[in-house]
């Protein structure tokens, strides 16, 4: 585990699966991992936070950073789950729907 988090990719199902907690030390290494994952990938990118403890504003920028990326090649980014913290920020931030979230 890296900096508190730990990420797995599943390259074939272009899903990301981010589990931990996501704070400033660990955001540059993340994006690391996923600009490389999106590299690997087509399509639709969907991304696990189902058990993501804790996610800070430089995380959430690293998944906004992921949707612009994706979005520029006409792709689009999903977030199929939350934890309930990750799920407050994203609300009180109001990105939900640029993730695909209501």
């Amino acid at each position: 585990m890296s900096a508190g988090w730990k990420i797995e990719s599943l390259v074939d199902e272009g899903l990301i699966k981010i589990s931990g907690e996501v704070d400033f030390t660990g955001t540059p290494e993340l994006r690391d991992k996923m600009h490389n994952f999106v590299k690997q990938t087509s399509g639709e990118v969907l991304v696990d936070l189902s058990e993501l403890d804790y996610l800070d504003s430089s995380g959430l920028a690293s998944l906004i950073e992921l949707r612009r990326i994706l979005v520029k090649d006409n792709r689009t980014v999903k977030i199929i789950a939350v934890t309930d913290q990750v799920d407050r920020l994203l609300n009180l931030t109001q990105v939900k729907p640029l993730f695909g979230l209501v």
